[in-house]
């Protein structure tokens, strides 16, 4: 799958249309859409769900009705998390001046997790884990695709016990021979949210996508190296509170990233900037309509929480300009880097 297969799979895309919600217009970013929807056609499809069982997971191929909802649906999940890494990535920016070191690693290591699975649901693939507390749980399909945990979920007096309970969905489509199939299954691996991402972001070329690699050999790396530095002892290096009085004055000092806080490439956010320049200007070469990618937008939340600072007056001049991947403000980074 390259750039022009996405091109031609999301080609005159109605965002817009009436099937990408339930209720009859775009969804919220809180909403769980694919287990709201499987929640609604259940009832009305039992014997569909009962055929496509085979050793504990619903697998149903679909049809070109089910891929244009779930296309408008890929594209709504990808601009959440988009505009989630932009947003983390603004967050990141705004710690620069207080030299905040342990926060602005944090923060940008969210950004890049969001932003591959903005391109992990962008290339046609989703996954969702519904607890028995969730109200889009079914409770039937928890009994079809996994019957022992079912049985050990029931009281003796026969009530079904939510707490314990869950399976998942997964959406898989593949944009370049426009097929997919819907999942439901009842083992969800042993990684977490952050493992299933990144193993699925490893399997991507996104070179053919147009867009950069946030991490070349083991993208895996980046998650064990936040867990390293929010949940051990080597992490929140800048807090040695042994030290005296006043060589803890000088270990504490990070001039090195307040130097940074005018710069909008930084040390750790140059590779994110970069990335959200490039998945900006593929979503407009898609041709979808009504898509709600706008400049405005981001701009909005870059002057909002930046102010005046040269850091939002940089950026805005940036995104006004169409993201060009060779820029001054690049051009300015690197020098840095190289002084």
């Amino acid at each position: 799958m390259d750039r022009q297969d996405l091109i031609n799979f999301y080609k005159d895309t109605n965002y817009l249309s009436a099937s990408l919600s339930i209720r009859g217009i775009p969804p919220r970013p809180s909403e769980w859409n694919v287990p709201l929807f499987i929640k609604k056609i259940y009832p009305e499809n039992i014997a569909l769900f009962k055929e496509s069982l085979t050793n504990k997971s619903i697998e149903i191929q679909l049809d070109q009705e089910d891929i244009n909802y779930f296309k408008a649906l890929m594209l709504h999940e990808s601009l959440f998390n988009f505009y989630k890494a932009y947003y983390n990535y603004i967050c990141a920016l705004k710690m620069y001046d207080g030299g905040l070191q342990h926060w602005i690693t944090i923060t940008s290591y969210y950004s890049k997790l969001y932003m591959a699975n903005s391109i992990i649901a962008l290339t046609g693939n989703s996954r969702y884990v519904v607890n028995g507390s969730n109200k889009n749980f079914v409770e039937d399909i928890y009994k079809l695709v996994n019957p022992k945990g079912y049985n050990r979920n029931i009281e003796i007096n026969g009530k079904f016990i939510e707490d314990y309970a869950k399976y998942g969905i997964e959406i898989n489509i593949a944009p370049s021979s426009n097929e997919g199939v819907l999942k439901i299954i009842t083992d969800l691996g042993s990684g977490g949210s952050h493992s299933y991402i990144w193993n699925k972001y490893s399997e991507l070329d996104t070179a053919e996508l147009g867009i950069t690699r946030m991490e070349y050999d083991y993208p895996q790396k980046l998650s064990n190296e936040r867990n390293l530095e929010n949940y051990s002892f080597d992490g929140y290096k800048q807090l040695d509170f042994n030290l005296g009085i006043e060589n803890f004055k000088d270990y504490f000092k990070r001039e090195y990233i307040k130097d940074q806080s005018d710069l909008i490439y930084t040390s750790d956010t140059a590779i994110i900037l970069g990335v959200i320049g490039e998945l900006y200007n593929l979503y407009k070469s898609l041709g979808v309509k009504n898509l709600p990618i706008e400049k405005e937008k981001l701009i909005f939340m870059c002057d909002y929480s930046l102010g005046k600072s040269n850091q939002s007056i940089k950026l805005i001049d940036l995104i006004k300009s169409g993201f060009p991947p060779k820029n001054k403000y690049l051009n300015e980074y690197n020098w840095y880097e190289s002084t």
